[in-house]
């Protein structure tokens, strides 16, 4: 549960980030965090074993809960609804190309079927 919670927050941390609601020092900490994440350079690398991954869990979680204490709660809780939609519609689209694949195949399964027998 707490892993589809955090999921839908940076997806609406990410859907914000082009709002004029959003203060700039929210945009800020979440570039940096992203940058953070992205950049192959670490402050503390990690081949070092336990603190060079320690530092990765400690930043990227402090310059996110820094972003969202600055950014008001209404613009948040709009993003995190439109984020849940998003979400939604693409398990939605996922469903339906299984579905619409399954029947394709079945179909062409059962032309090439009846042409067998119609060749007999």
């Amino acid at each position: 549960m707490k892993i589809r919670e955090i999921n839908q927050t940076l997806a609406a941390l990410y859907l914000a980030r082009r709002d004029r609601r959003v203060p700039r020092r929210s945009k800020i900490l979440i570039a940096l965090a992203l940058g953070y994440v992205l950049s192959p350079i670490d402050l503390v690398p990690d081949f070092i074993p336990l603190l060079g991954q320690l530092d990765d869990l400690l930043i990227v979680p402090t310059l996110v809960a820094m972003a969202l204490k600055s950014i008001p709660n209404e613009v948040l809780n709009e993003y995190r609804e439109k984020a849940q939609q998003v979400q939604m519609k693409k398990r939605f689209t996922v469903a339906s190309f299984i579905v619409l694949a399954f029947w394709t195949i079945l179909l062409v399964w059962l032309v090439k079927l009846l042409i067998k027998l119609l060749r007999l």
